[in-house]
């Protein structure tokens, strides 16, 4: 198996990474970092948890080496969360050669922003929406961009950025190198690729199933009037002191965030609605340990990574199955074992049937017993089976 040194990085960033305690990369990374190195177009296609944002950050940083007047990398993200991760990576990866990042995102005061990109910037991270708005007040020249990333590709296309993402591109340098980074690669991104960059190489290291190994997947059959009572006993049962919940909906992640509160749990809700102090704040206190459980929408806990989340609840079921894989891959990270439960409602019943073709396994066996080592939940349905 290659190590990092073995994949064709510079001296300063083998350093950087030793300091950071990066061991062995994941496959995303041996199959990708030598080739962006050697200036390829990218359109690369790994789960969640697969290393993805070191894949393109190591190389970036690579072929930049000395600061620049004007920014000459660009990634794109669909969500304040993933674009802060992604800045901390590339502060990390740059710490031994001196390159400024600077990261733009809605939802915080714009005039810090602003001052950052009148010095000299080496890096930007951004949403499509700030960064639009920077456009417009003409406090950021894209001309000099070497080398673009669209970070969770079929994210910008589900959140209806893609206005805005042609926009930026159409200021990027023609001559860039673009790298586009998917949970999955479907004709939706190959069309964008195509648009976006010329004779790309494709990568897929995609998993055709989820790993068992690391995430025990339970399912539970209930009914929407029984969900509330259900959680409080999975929480009182499971004694986790980490626990990510998912709803469909803003309004309905503050109602759950409301009910365990009633009942004395503590947790916070982090969606769309909050301002991105709130949501910060809420994240702080949930990686500290302050709070118990965090009740999130999809987009919010995009990008969302804290090695000690024990247990996912699916309060209601995402819509997508790549969402499933996005959601119960927030455990059983960093070589930790987790576990994922899913309500399955009548109401989304008709959402399981792919579920199941990602799981590998049935999850609804037409209301039978829940497979595997489901918490019975007899007395909460009421005499179902």
């Amino acid at each position: 198996m290659q190590n990092f040194a073995e994949l064709g990085l510079s001296k300063p960033v083998l350093a950087a990474l030793q300091e950071a305690g990066y061991s062995e990369p994941t496959t995303i990374q041996r199959r990708t970092i030598g080739l962006i190195l050697e200036g390829h177009n990218i359109l690369a296609s790994a789960e969640t948890g697969s290393g993805k944002t070191a894949a393109f950050a190591l190389p970036i940083v690579d072929c930049l080496q000395e600061p620049s007047d004007k920014p000459r990398a660009l990634v794109l993200a669909p969500t304040r969360e993933l674009a802060l991760q992604v800045s901390s990576q590339f502060k990390i990866f740059s710490k031994q050669l001196g390159l400024k990042v600077v990261t733009i995102y809605g939802g915080a005061g714009m005039d810090a922003q602003l001052r950052a990109l009148k010095g000299k910037v080496d890096i930007i991270v951004a949403t499509p929406g700030r960064l639009n708005d920077c456009l417009e007040r003409r406090a950021v020249d894209l001309s000099q961009v070497e080398m673009l990333v669209l970070d969770e590709a079929d994210r910008l296309l589900d959140l209806g950025f893609m206005p805005q993402v042609r926009r930026i591109v159409s200021k990027v340098n023609k001559e860039r190198q673009t790298l586009m980074f998917s949970a999955t690669i479907d004709d939706r991104i190959g069309r964008l690729s195509n648009e976006f960059s010329e004779d790309p190489v494709i990568v897929k290291v995609n998993s055709e199933r989820v790993d068992a190994a690391t995430i025990d997947q339970q399912f539970v059959h209930v009914t929407e009037f029984n969900k509330d009572a259900l959680l409080l006993k999975l929480l009182s049962d499971f004694g986790a002191e980490a626990v990510l919940v998912f709803t469909r909906t803003k309004k309905k992640a503050g109602w759950v965030s409301d009910r365990l509160q009633d009942a004395k749990v503590v947790a916070e809700e982090i969606h769309g609605d909050l301002s991105q102090s709130q949501r910060e704040k809420a994240l702080k206190k949930f990686r500290a340990g302050e709070i118990a459980v965090l009740v999130a929408t999809d987009v919010a806990a995009r990008g969302l990574d804290i090695p000690t989340i024990s247990h996912v609840i699916n309060y209601d079921l995402p819509d997508t199955p790549e969402d499933y894989v996005h959601r119960i891959g927030r455990t059983g990270r960093a070589g930790r074992c987790g576990t994922a439960v899913s309500f399955i409602s009548e109401e989304q019943r008709h959402l399981v049937s792919d579920i199941e073709k990602v799981v590998g396994r049935t999850c609804d066996p037409n209301g039978a017993t829940p497979p595997r080592k489901i918490i019975p939940m007899r007395r909460l349905r009421r005499g179902r089976r």
